[in-house]
């Protein structure tokens, strides 16, 4: 288990983050809503407390799937939300799902955490999952994203140690060429307010062919 700060392991990490963390579906989601179907198999992959999850519920979307790494923010959506399906798991081991079998996959700020060879074995897997003409609608670190970027030597290009965990950053390029076998629906690059600090991220949405 990776050691965070000599103190914590990651998944003691995560669970402290999630415990104090409180926010809100912030709408992100709204534009991509004509691209779905209410019988759609949806994940939210890494989703913390399921803010997004949540809200696609309340828009009538039943079939829908919450998964995160911490098992103490799984029980929190299980209390909360009992009639959200729920399952932890960590994303480096890959995606304990069918090949083919799911409608739309959501990454709100949580693909971001890895290398550069993990980052590729990822993107492959949420090819595998998704079916034809499935979606994958993420949010994710911009390089020009200078209030969060650690200031700690890069460990390799745009990927950084802040003390806590690893986190990469994107700029347009490096979207593209990992996502390269799928067709691009949108991509742009936001200002977001939700968090204590202005916050720069890329915002995307892919479609396997």
């Amino acid at each position: 288990m990776i050691k965070i700060g000599d103190k914590m392991t990651l998944d003691q990490y995560w669970d402290s983050i999630h415990l104090q963390y409180d926010s809100a579906y912030d709408g992100w989601l709204d534009r991509y809503l004509s691209l779905f179907h209410k019988q759609d198999v949806i994940v939210e992959l890494g989703s913390g407390r399921a803010y997004d999850s949540r809200y696609l519920l309340e828009k009538g979307f039943s079939n829908i799937t919450a998964c995160d790494f911490s098992k103490e923010v799984i029980a929190i959506i299980q209390k909360e939300v009992p009639s959200l399906k729920t399952l932890s798991f960590d994303m480096k081991g890959g995606l304990p799902f069918e090949n083919n079998s799911i409608h739309v996959l959501i990454a709100d700020l949580s693909i971001h955490y890895f290398d550069k060879d993990t980052t590729n074995f990822l993107v492959g897997e949420i090819y595998r999952v998704l079916k034809k003409d499935g979606k994958f609608i993420a949010r994710v670190n911009s390089t020009n994203d200078s209030l969060y970027i650690p200031k700690t030597d890069e460990i390799e290009k745009n990927f950084f140690y802040n003390g806590n965990v690893y986190k990469r950053f994107f700029d347009k390029d490096s979207i593209k060429q990992f996502f390269k076998s799928f067709q691009f629906y949108s991509i742009e690059e936001k200002n977001v307010g939700k968090y204590e600090k202005p916050k720069v991220l890329w915002e995307f949405c892919v479609i396997k062919k």
